[in-house]
């Protein structure tokens, strides 16, 4: 566990190293651009290559933590280039729908600079496509650093292949120009990194392989299109019903929070590929503690950022949003309540387990659930009712999934799934930290500013709340190895 731990820590520091580069390559370009069109367009590149990867994508990374324990020798070689064969096929296809279809997405995008930058775009997705499978790769040798630094220098060079050339003032077209030249570098980076975990091994390869990753690879692709169908379902009625105005004011509350983010992809990335190498059964149940002991970890970060968030909610919005978007801070306060959701992680597990199919059925539970709450209180109670909805959807499909996964694939009862006593003494402590801290708002407004006030309330937050968690001594992070040597029918039921 404490591996697991150094692991997550690790990966997490890089997603905020990444998002970080992000924001800054953004932030510079936003300055230096010399319009906004410019600045437009190049956001719709980075966010049609953001969700079209994931679809062209069809599962073939995630597939890639269960496949690589289980082949050895040349087999592994072969699997590898296999799946980076795949990934730049796939790249191809999508490269070739942006350069065909670039006039189109550039009218239902309303961007007329876009078709001439989509056609150089294009070959983008041939070099970055099989870079997704680094992470994976080196993950399964145990080597988290190596992930980290490969992810920095991706994100760096695109920050230099954007910033550099428009720096120098030269076309928009050029410089993106020079960001597909650096793109190219990252592909050869990233085969260099991925063939060299099997450098000394021989190369064995037999069609079975293929029929064996599709399996695996296809139901998570179809599951990662109905996530994003349910992640991005209530924007799209927000902006089909009540306009861009309102939409912005939507979307900025709907905004996900970097440190929820930063915790749960690190820790799911980790998870499955730990997961993976374990070989789990009904009877083996070490990933389920595991998975239990991630839960914990995660939730002593997610808790804590709900329980600021919550009482801090309309101060966020307009501190980062300025008071034009005071009206953010409501629905946001809303918004808030889907963190404990975000580390109930499912995926790793049916991943490990060989069966990623059943992930369709807990995105199909979950994008019902979101379409009949969100559609029934928008209507009943407007704007807020849909940021409801999505809170209650969120919960619902999670309650529905859980219950199911533990009936289908353990022996422990839905009780003893969770560590109950970390969540209930997390979120006790960090309400306790909230609502403590909300009491700087006693202070007349116009003694203080807004941005001192806030610093304030998140000091004593923190204070609260990490001697609270300090004075808990939190040690139920693991189903305990008695448990786990209990028979069957004696787990059932049992709350640990």
């Amino acid at each position: 566990m404490a591996r697991l731990t150094q692991q997550t820590a690790i990966i997490g520091i890089g997603r905020l190293l990444n998002m970080a580069a992000g924001a800054a390559t953004l932030m510079v370009l936003a300055r230096v651009l010399p319009n906004k069109e410019d600045y437009g367009a190049v956001c719709q590149l980075i966010v049609l290559y953001m969700v079209l990867s994931q679809v062209f994508a069809v599962g073939l990374p995630q597939s890639n933590y269960y496949f690589l324990p289980r082949f050895t020798g040349g087999q592994r070689r072969g699997f590898l280039t296999q799946t980076v064969t795949l990934l730049m096929l796939s790249g191809a296809l999508l490269g070739a729908i942006l350069f065909f279809g670039a006039d189109l997405i550039g009218h239902l995008m309303h961007s007329p600079k876009l078709p001439v930058l989509l056609r150089i775009f294009a070959v983008y997705p041939i070099f970055m496509m099989p870079t997704l499978v680094v992470e994976s790769t080196l993950l399964h040798r145990d080597r988290p650093v190596a992930t980290v630094v490969f992810n920095a220098i991706v994100r760096v060079g695109m920050f230099c292949g954007l910033v550099i050339p428009s720096l120098m003032h030269l076309p928009l077209s050029h410089t993106i120009t020079v960001w597909m030249i650096v793109a190219g570098g990252m592909w050869l980076s990233a085969l260099l990194l991925i063939f060299s975990t099997v450098r000394d091994l021989p190369f064995q390869w037999h069609p079975q392989m293929l029929h064996e990753e599709l399996t695996i690879s296809l139901p998570l692709a179809i599951g990662t299109l109905l996530a994003i169908s349910t992640a991005y379902l209530d924007r799209f009625i927000v902006s089909h019903f009540f306009g861009p105005a309102v939409f912005g004011t939507y979307t900025n509350a709907s905004l996900e929070v970097p440190t929820v983010s930063m915790v749960t992809n690190a820790m799911a990335v980790v998870l499955t590929s730990e997961l993976c190498k374990q070989q789990p059964s009904h009877e083996n149940l070490r990933d389920l503690a595991i998975w239990r002991g991630a839960v914990a970890k995660s939730a002593i970060v997610l808790f804590a950022s709900l329980g600021f968030l919550a009482f801090w909610g309309p101060e966020t919005m307009r501190i980062f949003f300025s008071d034009r978007f005071a009206d953010s801070g409501t629905i946001f306060t809303i918004y808030v309540w889907v963190i404990p959701m975000q580390m109930i992680m499912l995926q790793p597990l049916l991943i490990a387990r060989g069966v990623p199919h059943i992930m369709i059925y807990v995105r199909l539970v979950a994008f019902a659930s979101e379409l009949l709450f969100v559609l029934s209180l928008g209507y009943l109670f407007g704007l807020l009712g849909i940021a409801l909805g999505v809170v209650i959807a969120q919960y619902v499909a999670t309650a529905i999934s859980t219950l199911w996964f533990t009936h289908r694939f353990t022996h422990i009862g839905w009780r003893a799934f969770f560590p109950w006593r970390v969540l209930g003494l997390c979120l006790l402590v960090a309400m306790t930290a909230g609502g403590s801290s909300w009491l700087v708002h006693l202070i007349r407004p116009g003694n203080i500013p807004l941005v001192v006030k806030y610093g304030i309330g998140l000091f004593i937050f923190l204070t609260i709340y990490l001697v609270g968690m300090y004075l808990v001594r939190l040690t139920d992070s693991v189903i305990p190895v008695r448990f786990l040597s209990m028979k069957s029918s004696e787990r059932e039921g049992v709350a640990v």
